[in-house]
């Protein structure tokens, strides 16, 4: 008995040991080889700002090069395809957004969803900016007279949309909801080319992200008529929110870093402790500052929270709208 009381605390200690480096482990797993981070866009837009912004100052944490590779195919079909057949060795990330969850309502044999990925954790979220050229029509209007004219004369501003049906109709159909203006929907392939359009007098507003249109805010070219966040605009001074003006729009764009499903633990928990530390650093928030992406963090259980959300909210609009494929 005696001898068994003495190797009691012996088998303890040697226990705890064995916990404490299995947990050590688990959170000192790095990436062994270069880091792709796929992204759902063009180079130059919003999400691919982001990206390039954020794997700038992860590159540190994660202790080797992640290079950002641009899928812009199929309104995110090819990206978010190869996020899900990547192999679940740590070395593919994948920037998610609004078409992970809202592909499948609107484009043929689309397999993935909320349930097809690991979410490492929330890396941003950005408000739209309701823009219009500053030589343009509607340069000298608020916002209420705006949209006063789209509601008399129905679909005779033209609206720039990226794609089919992307964070951007569904802001525009909330907009129109919300305050009964009609707009002449345009689609066009990425923020870029909106942009471009509203600058040459083809296209009269878009719906765009702070980091795609904050140099032609700074030198003048555009004017933003409102933003559909919570607070203050990163990088971009003295904008009010549709709120502030009576308008209740919201669906400001999310996005989260993910994993392939089947990614081990120890991989996804050590790229949860790289995201913290990038997150926490900062550089990060001045790199997000410089190029006008709005700050936002949560770790995996946060960001899968808020795909879960955009989700539910975003398949009601879809079903609202008529947009289902049947």
């Amino acid at each position: 008995m005696m001898l068994k009381t003495k190797l009691l605390p012996r088998l303890l200690a040697a226990a705890g040991l064995t916990l404490v480096a299995g947990l050590a482990q688990a959170q000192d797993w790095r990436p062994s080889d270069t880091v792709r981070l796929i992204v759902p866009s063009s180079p130059g837009g919003g999400h691919d700002t982001n990206a390039r912004a954020l794997s700038a100052v992860m590159e540190k944490y994660a202790g080797q090069t992640i290079v950002v590779e641009n899928q812009p195919g199929g309104g995110g079909v090819v990206a978010y395809n190869q996020m899900a057949g990547a192999k679940p060795d740590g070395l593919t990330l994948g920037q998610v957004s609004t078409a992970l969850v809202t592909d499948r309502y609107r484009l043929d044999n689309v397999k993935y969803g909320a349930d097809s990925f690991r979410y490492v954790g929330e890396i941003s979220a950005d408000p739209n900016l309701l823009v219009v050229s500053a030589k343009g029509p509607y340069a000298d209007m608020p916002l209420s007279q705006f949209l006063e004219n789209a509601k008399a004369n129905p679909e005779t501003v033209l609206m720039g949309v990226s794609g089919n049906w992307g964070n951007q109709d569904y802001v525009r159909y909330a907009l129109e909801k919300e305050t009964g203006a009609k707009f002449r929907r345009i689609p066009v392939k990425g923020g870029r080319n909106i942009l471009l359009g509203i600058l040459g007098g083809d296209i009269g507003a878009g719906l765009l992200y702070p980091s795609e249109v904050k140099a032609q805010i700074d030198a003048g070219e555009l004017k933003v008529l409102a933003h559909n966040g919570a607070g203050p605009v990163a990088g971009i001074d003295g904008v009010q929110s549709f709120a502030d003006q009576g308008v209740n729009v919201g669906l400001s764009v999310w996005r989260v870093l993910a994993l392939p499903k089947d990614t081990p633990d120890d991989v996804f928990n050590g790229w949860q402790e790289i995201l913290r530390q990038t997150m926490e650093d900062p550089e990060l928030r001045k790199g997000y500052e410089a190029v006008a992406v709005g700050y936002a963090y949560s770790d995996g259980t946060g960001a899968e929270a808020v795909v879960r959300k955009a989700d539910e909210e975003l398949g009601a609009i879809s079903r609202e709208a008529g947009i289902v494929k049947e």
